[in-house]
């Protein structure tokens, strides 16, 4: 998958990234200090998901995008759910679609559009999603 880590994410979740067959370009290598908006317009342009831990990215959930996820700052070791979900997302469509990894669980929020009309109605749609590794026990 076609990813674009945001300034606040290790460079070392983007060499597990690499290493599991990602496309990944972190922001941090040549647009170091961008605004959030703009993150977001270079991340549509080049139609990668934003990955971060910057919950500013949360008020961009009703925007147009190929897909954001938002990181719990509190998890340890935040690549194996990372990891996880973007497995589950490989055959599935990400744009417009806001994933939140939480310390224990993770969650999609989604448009919600009219029948009639192809019209966005303001309405997000939350679900959550299974992840083995937050089920070990």
């Amino acid at each position: 998958m076609k990813v674009l880590l945001d300034e606040n994410v290790p460079n070392g979740i983007s060499f597990v990234l690499k290493k599991a067959g990602h496309d990944v370009e972190h922001i941090n290598r040549n647009c170091k200090g961008m605004k959030d908006a703009e993150v977001l317009e270079f991340a549509f342009k080049s139609k990668r998901i934003i990955i971060t831990f910057d919950s500013d990215f949360c008020k961009f959930k009703k925007k147009n995008h190929y897909g954001i996820i938002k990181i719990n700052g509190k998890l340890v070791k935040p690549e194996e759910p990372l990891l996880e979900l973007l497995k589950k997302l490989r055959k599935t469509d990400t744009k417009d679609v806001y994933y939140q990894i939480d310390i224990d669980s993770a969650f999609k929020e989604t448009k919600k559009y009219g029948k009639r009309r192809k019209t966005f109605l303001k309405n997000l749609y939350r679900t959550k999603i299974e992840l083995e590794c937050f089920q070990k026990v």
